[in-house]
């Protein structure tokens, strides 16, 4: 059941379920209730899905600024994955991890998160522990199952690139690992430290 009725705002998303999904996902996640959250389709060349701030003269003022979640449905990987028939634990596992990137942005100042962009973009290291630090907040609020689920289904499904397999295996912790952060997470009632920064 949603924590609030808190309404996302959707540019260029038809699907029905795509957007109830998204707003049921965004529902538990309160300290993004009081925030404009956008769900937009775009076509992409390197990223599947990717969470952002908005660019706008309220980025500069944390309590103010807005946050975007992009996918795409226009590049190699969603050749093979189309977003809109995923199943839903698959889609909704892909959407906590990104508004767990968003959590992640919101006590960042301006000046931090341009340093956060240079940093993921520039060093590998710095990306993993993102990523980790990502899967790690969605479990943190509920998602454990279905985050395992969306690896699960990229990791198995036979036609994605191997290049693409590859990169999640490098950069995202594995369903094992969320596994173990499950575990942890429900005997000691509290989230692991499982990043370095």
């Amino acid at each position: 059941m949603p924590l609030t009725d808190h309404t996302p705002v959707y540019q260029n998303v038809q699907s029905e379920h795509l957007r109830a999904w998204f707003a049921e996902t965004l529902s538990h996640y309160p300290e993004l209730l009081d925030r404009p959250i956008y769900l937009r389709k775009i076509s992409m060349r390197y990223s599947t899905m990717r969470a952002q701030p908005v660019i706008n003269w309220r980025f500069f003022r944390r309590k103010y600024r807005h946050y975007r979640v992009d996918f795409s449905n226009h590049l190699e990987v969603t050749a093979h994955v189309k977003v809109r028939e995923l199943p839903r634990d698959v889609v909704v596992g892909w959407f906590a991890h990104e508004l767990g990137h968003i959590v992640d942005y919101l006590d960042r100042p301006w000046r931090g998160m341009i340093a956060f962009g240079l940093g993921y973009a520039l060093w590998s290291r710095y990306m993993r522990e993102a990523e980790r630090r990502a899967d790690s907040i969605a479990v943190d609020h509920g998602f454990g199952s279905e985050i395992i689920a969306t690896k699960h289904y990229l990791m198995e499904h036979a036609t994605l690139p191997r290049h693409y397999k590859k990169r999640l295996k490098k950069y995202y912790l594995s369903a094992d690992e969320i596994e173990a952060l499950i575990t942890a997470y429900e005997e000691r009632g509290e989230m692991p430290d499982i990043v370095d920064i």
